[in-house]
């Protein structure tokens, strides 16, 4: 759901968009009209960062008060010219299907921007002095890594031109920048989460397989393991061939992973990978539900129980389908943000906190600091527990910082944080 506001003049049209969206379509937006006549308009800036969007009616000056990261579009009765004007004199129907693509795209964006941040900062806690972004240019999308010259692996440039390496995407690297073809691909993260059946499942695997079998191969060619990127995001599966594509960085670096820190590589992709399998682009999938279903799938078409966290996660969701009644009449958990004193109620088994509206069930906005989804708070058969997901400022609990995918009871009062930002965590019996 998108949270939005209308500054229009025209009191009478103001009612009848607003009831028309409320009745209509009160599922994708919480609507909010804006005093648009108001004296004080600097006082409107904590009041305006609480939305995702704000359109604006002819004859409203759009003022230094609206923050730069919403999403504006502009009612007007004039021709709509601009991608983000909106014709006021259509349908309603089409009015709300123009804001909601507005919405959507300005979300996607926000989207691809974290992730392209969160990448880059991890990049550069790894050692390497890089950016990555994507680029589109004459119908060509590409993703591409800076790396500069003083670093760059003369050798592997050269070994990976010359060869065709199953599973690495070719070399094209010149002033710079490594250039790699990303058209009518999607990455292995989008691919999993849009292909969550027993048929995704399979295909996910052989996926895997690709993805192992070309890190066993690279020897061969004198390329290291530690320089393939092993993040969902940024690996890639071809859509014609099915086929895995994974960046590799031809950076000199001695530094040389062992077995355990290489496992944790995979790891991580695992756990990214199960962030959120089969989830709704638009909405919240109840994660109990989510879960048990999973389980029936598997059971009914073959199992994957070589991952044993998949399996864990099944056995605790049995335990809580047992539990959840009786520790519903027991108690009832909240937290409390100290910075705002706001209150927030746990009202899900799992419940996601980070700054991605669109994704978690509360929104930490206004602190940079705390990633898009930094933590889990999970219910189980024995209490509230709160989990790491692989943030890049960490977790903590009484001061003592959490590894990702750690879990960590917390007690009634005590106190986590997320980044710098500190919440209290209690719960009352009823």
């Amino acid at each position: 759901m998108y949270r939005v506001g209308i500054l229009e003049k025209d009191e009478a049209y103001l009612n009848r968009l607003i009831g028309f969206l409320r009745k209509h379509h009160s599922d994708s937006f919480e609507i909010t009209a804006i005093d648009a006549g108001r004296a004080d308009r600097n006082s409107l800036d904590l009041e305006l960062g609480h939305y995702d969007a704000i359109f604006i009616g002819d004859g409203i000056e759009k003022g230094d008060d609206i923050p730069t990261d919403i999403t504006l579009g502009f009612i007007t009765e004039k021709e709509a010219t601009g991608e983000n004007d909106i014709n006021k004199y259509q349908s309603l129907e089409m009015i709300y299907n123009r804001m909601m693509r507005l919405c959507e795209s300005s979300a996607a964006q926000s989207e691809q921007a974290g992730r392209e941040k969160e990448q880059t900062v991890a990049m550069e806690e790894a050692g390497y002095d890089l950016g990555v972004e994507t680029v589109t240019e004459n119908g060509v999308t590409c993703r591409v890594y800076h790396i500069k010259e003083k670093d760059a692996d003369k050798l592997a440039v050269m070994m990976i031109a010359s060869n065709h390496i199953k599973g690495l995407f070719p070399m094209n690297y010149h002033d710079e920048k490594l250039m790699l073809d990303i058209t009518d691909k999607i990455s292995l993260y989008d691919f999993v989460r849009e292909n969550n059946t027993p048929k995704g499942k399979q295909d996910f695997l052989k996926l895997f397989e690709g993805i192992i079998a070309t890190a066993v191969s690279l020897e061969e060619y004198m390329l290291s393991v530690d320089r393939l990127v092993l993040d969902p995001r940024e690996i890639y599966v071809d859509t014609a061939s099915c086929e895995v594509m994974i960046p590799y960085l031809p950076i000199c670096n001695d530094d040389q992973r062992d077995a355990r820190q290489c496992i944790g590589s995979i790891g991580r992709l695992c756990a990214l990978l199960l962030e959120e399998p089969g989830k709704e682009k638009t909405g919240k999938t109840d994660e109990s539900h989510t879960a048990d279903h999973s389980a029936d799938e598997d059971d009914e078409y073959g199992g994957t129980e070589t991952f044993d966290n998949l399996q864990k996660n099944a056995q605790e969701s049995l335990k809580l389908k047992n539990k959840t009644r009786e520790l519903e009449h027991e108690k009832v958990a909240y937290i409390i943000r100290k910075s705002t004193n706001e209150k927030i109620l746990i009202n899900r088994n799992i419940f996601k906190l980070g700054k991605d509206a669109a994704y978690v069930d509360y929104c930490i906005k206004n602190n940079p600091t705390v990633s898009r989804n930094h933590a889990d708070i999970v219910r189980k058969a024995d209490g509230y527990y709160l989990v790491d997901k692989g943030s890049l400022n960490h977790t903590f609990v009484d001061g003592k910082k959490l590894e990702p995918d750690e879990y960590r009871k917390l007690k009634n009062g005590c106190l986590f944080q997320l980044a710098n930002e500190v919440f209290q965590f209690g719960y009352k019996r009823i």
